[in-house]
């Protein structure tokens, strides 16, 4: 709605009606070298972009802010990021004259799932999802770089697989899956964006992806053709190329999502073992040594789906542990990398429409460096792991020969196209250049036939160019002299020799501009053209990064190769934490052997106290094989890792208070959802199972669950199972499927001291009050609560705790007992004397503070009678 009393000019009138039709997106309206917001979408752009907020009207009625057109790209990222939708409205013809309208078009919509940045931004992820409950069918699509997967999974493998991949827009059909709406598993994504259910199709969708790739059918790309992921995908691509106004052309295949190919991370395990998110310390900052982007979103990936393929884990390990023992060579390579670009995203910005000279330039300098990387990769580990580089010699040389060593932003700049590489340009160009001599030599010219020795040319974009004399001197103008322009001081005019020399300037500029723009778009051709080899380059160039980076840190930090098989036993020599290990530098880490059988032990109960390192233990023993399946070397000094199919975790408390979910009620939730999804395969991670609740509740909780992993959940999963209740270790007694492990523990006449190692044994303490003291807790507080659990643990009733009198107590009216804190009052009296500095005060100051304190000590003296 417009406020009342605004006048509706031609140009605000424009502005509505492109609005009307985009009313869900913010519109970026071109007004020569800016892009324009007005109303409601001027204070929004105006609060999330930090910048003014004007008025294009005295009364402030029209709110207007705006963005320069060269700096577009920036402002789009941060908005998109905010989860908005940008409508680009550009100016599509020039004014005609006589004050007319310019003409305007929506050309783009920049959404938060489409957006292609130029290098450096963070790019858009779209999915789409349809589907029932117990199944999810998906389409993953990354519009940057034209990767399109889909597959149809069970509902919790793939609501892990949505989370690992992160959109930014989900499109799903007008009835969403369950597990998407309010009342399904809670997901960091993004708010579904509801479409017709007919785009979702797979018999339509189908048979549109194969006419436009012109296969027979879909199942060419192993992809069933009544499989609902189709129709996923066909939504996806419909979606984009609406929103871009182009055709998506590197979108050229589907990539199968198989069940079973991955390691499967539920969304609650991504989240608790903290692999690529989070405030702090995570597994991809330790292997992160990657020189390209496209390196760093493959080691996410790589991280978050680890793979079940025997032969990529093993060509993986192989090109890993040949960059650990041949370092110059890797830094050699990795210079090299350095210098390569994201031409995976630059090839997507070019089909995209939305591609700048720089884009060109990042496909040509990543081409330069081909053959030296060709040799230096040639007949090793790591090309045998990736594939060979593809021939792109053609192109390298044409771009190299075609383009200016540093290019402009944007076309309308020039100076793209390199002095030499088309003889119609040079000639137009250096019509262009010799306009300052002929331009210097009629100046000269005139200023002899005048006598006018203050005589100036000069030359702006409104009137074109012009002769210039001071007021003072304009009655000595020749008659030849036409007036263009007076202004305070000085009178500007235009000769026929003049203004013919700006028809000619005029006409070469816009021969150059024109030829410059023919040479560009065919170079920009000459790049779609090798779009599938330049994919097939990105996805080399990423895993040889990734390769590199581990064998990098592998080498920094002595990882070792692991032994991957297909099933058996999990076993870890001497492993560390890799994420706690590298914080604790340069302290050493205390490593610690982890045994889980394929049977007879499978199960791992530890027990101990807090702080001494169970969750450590846990959270070390699933990341050891994460990294194995992704290829990578282990912190370890020994390791042998079975093929696991799915680790799941339960760690940490938290709650969903805004479903209406306590923090023990989570818990369930997630132990449940761990119980019903169980394997032979599985590793499973339970960490203080019980908490939530009474004593007893909890222990019964963690108890029966301990007797499923063991007997009950029909088949035989690896668990690593901690808790603080005691009674759990009657389980493990024996050599049977439960073993016991406690933290070790050294008792010293001063406290205790956590050595953080694990041994073979039950915990016979679980040392929390220690912990509370270690903590901070007040030492009057402390000892009551050793006192308690004196008692307490010789079995007596509640009542008699509750009369049991306190060392640091003392007697009530009424009867019962009250807590003091005089051991706090006195620490602190103590606190106040040691650092009280005797020399900055006066006798009668000392005095007065010594009576003060006197006061005190006899209130704490008195307090513990």
């Amino acid at each position: 709605m417009l406020p009342e009393g605004v006048k509706m000019t031609p140009m605000l009138r424009q502005y509505t009606e492109w609005k009307e039709r985009y009313p869900d997106c913010l519109l970026f309206f071109r007004m020569g070298d800016f892009y324009e917001m007005f109303f409601d979408d001027a204070r929004t752009a105006a609060e999330v972009l930090d910048i003014a907020l004007t008025a294009r009207d005295p009364e402030r009625r029209i709110p207007m802010a705006g963005v320069p057109v060269h700096a577009v790209d920036s402002y789009l990222g941060r908005l998109v990021r905010g989860g908005h939708r940008v409508a680009i409205c550009e100016q599509i013809g020039d004014p005609q004259g006589g004050g007319s309208l310019v003409e305007r078009r929506v050309v783009r919509v920049v959404t938060p799932g489409t957006y292609v940045p130029d290098e450096g931004g963070s790019e858009g992820r779209l999915a789409a999802v349809s589907g029932e409950r117990g199944s999810l069918s998906l389409a993953l699509l990354v519009p940057a770089v034209g990767t399109l997967e889909v597959g149809t999974l069970p509902e919790e493998e793939a609501l892990a697989t949505l989370s690992a991949f992160s959109p930014q827009e989900i499109l799903v059909p007008e009835r969403p899956p369950q597990a998407l709406s309010s009342g399904g598993p809670l997901l960091p994504l993004a708010r579904p964006l509801r479409r017709d259910r007919r785009s979702f199709d797979p018999l339509a969708g189908g048979k549109a992806l194969a006419q436009r790739w012109q296969i027979a059918s879909v199942e060419s790309h192993g992809v069933s053709a009544a499989d609902p992921a189709v129709g996923c995908a066909a939504a996806a691509l419909e979606y984009l190329e609406e929103t871009q106004f182009t055709a998506a052309a590197h979108v050229a295949r589907l990539l199968p999502l198989r069940r079973g190919e991955q390691l499967f991370l539920d969304v609650t395990t991504q989240k608790n073992l903290e692999l690529v998110d989070g405030c702090g310390a995570t597994l991809y900052g330790v292997l992160h040594r990657c020189r390209t982007s496209m390196g760093r979103r493959t080691l996410e990936e790589w991280i978050l789906r680890p793979s079940r393929n025997m032969e990529v884990i093993q060509n993986r390990q192989g090109a890993v542990g040949w960059g650990k023992d041949h370092q110059d060579d890797t830094r050699g390579i990795q210079d090299l990398l350095g210098r390569c670009r994201d031409v995976e995203r630059s090839l997507g910005r070019l089909v995209l429409g939305v591609a700048g000279p720089r884009d060109l330039g990042a496909v040509r300098d990543t081409l330069a460096v081909l053959p030296d990387l060709r040799r230096r990769l040639a007949d090793t580990p790591v090309e045998r792991a990736t594939g060979p580089l593809p021939d792109l010699s053609s192109l390298r040389e044409e771009l190299l020969r075609a383009l200016e060593d540093d290019l402009p932003r944007h076309l309308r700049e020039g100076r793209v196209v390199r002095e030499g590489y088309d003889q119609e340009l040079d000639e137009g160009r250096r019509l262009g250049d010799g306009s300052e001599a002929w331009l210097a030599a009629f100046l000269e010219g005139e200023r002899e036939r005048t006598g006018l020795r203050t005589l100036k040319a000069g030359y702006n974009k409104v009137f074109g160019y012009y002769l210039e004399v001071s007021r003072s001197q304009a009655h000595r103008v020749p008659p030849t002299y036409h007036r263009k322009q007076t202004l305070v001081g000085v009178e500007r005019y235009i000769t026929d020799e003049l203004k013919a020399f700006e028809g000619r300037m005029a006409s070469a500029e816009e021969r150059v501009a024109s030829r410059e723009r023919e040479l560009y778009e065919a170079l920009e051709n000459r790049v779609r053209d090798e779009g599938g080899n330049l994919q097939i380059l990105g996805k080399v160039l990423a895993r040889t990064d990734v390769l590199l980076s581990l064998g990098e840190v592998a080498w920094e930090r002595r990882y070792v190769c692991p032994r991957v098989v297909p099933e058996g036993a999990l076993l870890l020599k001497g492993a560390r934490h890799p994420v706690v290990e590298k914080a604790l530098a340069p302290d050493p880490y205390t490593p610690n052997d982890v045994r889980l059988g394929a049977h007879q032990g499978r199960i791992a109960l530890v027990t101990g106290p807090n702080m001494a390192g169970k969750s450590t233990y846990l959270r070390m023993a699933a990341l050891h094989v994460i990294l194995a399946q992704m290829g990578s070397f282990v912190p370890a000094e020994e390791a042998q890792v079975p093929l696991a199919d799915r680790i799941f975790t339960r760690i940490g408390a938290r709650d969903e208070l805004d479903r209406g979910h306590s923090t023990f009620m989570v818990e369930m939730m997630e132990t449940a959802s761990i119980l019903h999804n169980l394997t032979d395969a599985s590793l499973v991670v339970l960490d203080e199972i019980g908490r939530g609740t009474s004593t007893y509740d909890g222990m019964s909780i963690a108890w029966a669950v301990l007797e499923y992993l063991e007997r009950h959940c029909g088949c035989s999963p690896k668990v690593l199972f901690a808790t603080h209740y005691h009674e759990l270790t009657r389980l493990g007694k024996g050599d049977g499927v439960i073993h016991n492990y406690s933290m070790a523990v050294e008792e010293r006449p001063d406290g205790i001291v956590f050595l953080h190692r694990v041994v073979p044994r039950p915990a016979d303490r679980s040392y929390g009050i220690e912990v509370a003291r270690r903590a901070g807790i007040p030492d009057v507080v402390v000892q009551r609560a050793r006192e308690l659990l004196e008692t307490l643990e010789k079995g007596a009733p509640a009542e008699e705790v509750e009369r049991i009198p306190s060392s640091q107590g003392r007697k009530i009216p009424g009867g019962g007992r009250q807590l003091v804190l005089g051991d706090m009052t006195r620490d602190a009296l103590l606190e106040e004397l040691a650092y009280l500095k005797t020399a900055d005060i006066t006798p009668f100051q000392a005095q007065e503070l010594l009576v003060k304190l006197r006061r005190r000590a006899r209130d704490i003296v008195g307090g513990l009678r």
